[in-house]
């Protein structure tokens, strides 16, 4: 077992975006260089979160090690880009199991890597992955958000696309659909500038500062009383609640 760190350990070399998950955490370096750092309970139940091949990684704690290659849409094993964000998904057991984490190279390119039981990491199946996969998008994203089984992907034209788990309606699709393993955006969503999620849930800014929800509203978490029912498409909540 690793020991917990009581204290701030300070990082000497400057670091540009970072993200933390349940149990590991992702720094990305000036240079473009994504490192990862985290504990694997078990290869069993291990799918794939930290990004780097199994044969590098241990069961128990593992120090920081450098995402070097990552898979490009043909399906190639390439030298990994220059990346300039990051973003790793909590699961909600806080083991091996059930997270997915995601990569922004600085041209916009998303890559995913992980759990993938419900099609998060939006490449087209439900096989999860041990190295980062480059996703297919029409233009170069903006942002992430990651939920406990999907995917939210802000392009630079303030389009949302989604993948995942649609059970609660966080991709904001509707109901007819249980999870899309490519990424749809049929919420109808523009002008977006921001994006979050929560563990079955998400929110979206709007340009012009209109918040909208879609997912899981058992705790009223998307500022609008549905009787703990889900809302399945993007709504505005309600401008007197204090979203908390």
């Amino acid at each position: 077992m690793g020991l917990d760190q009581t204290v701030p350990d300070f990082i000497e070399d400057d670091v540009v975006d970072l993200s933390a998950g349940s149990r590991h955490s992702f720094i990305i370096y000036p240079n473009g260089a994504a490192y990862t750092s985290g504990f694997i309970e078990s290869f069993f139940s291990y799918q794939g979160h930290l990004g780097i091949d199994r044969a590098s990684l241990e069961e128990g704690p593992n120090d920081w090690k450098r995402v070097e290659t990552v898979v490009n849409r043909n399906g190639e094993s390439v030298p990994a880009p220059k990346f300039m964000k990051v973003y790793a998904g909590a699961g909600a057991p806080g083991d091996s199991r059930k997270m997915h984490s995601v990569l922004i190279d600085t041209g916009g390119n998303v890559y995913t890597t992980g759990d993938n039981d419900m099609g998060q990491l939006c490449l087209g199946d439900l096989e999860s992955r041990d190295l980062f996969h480059q996703v297919i998008l029409p233009r170069p994203a903006e942002a992430v958000a990651v939920g406990l089984d999907f995917t939210l992907i802000l392009l630079e034209n303030g389009e949302v696309y989604g993948c995942g788990s649609n059970e609660n309606g966080e991709l904001g699709i509707g109901p007819d659909v249980q999870f899309s393993t490519t990424p749809d955006n049929r919420n109808g969503l523009s002008g977006i500038v921001e994006i979050s999620s929560g563990l079955s849930f998400g929110l979206f800014l709007e340009g012009s500062g209109t918040v909208y929800g879609s997912g899981s509203n058992l705790f009223s978490q998307l500022c609008e009383s549905t009787d703990g029912d889900p809302v399945l498409s993007p709504k505005v909540g309600n401008e007197r609640c204090v979203c908390t």
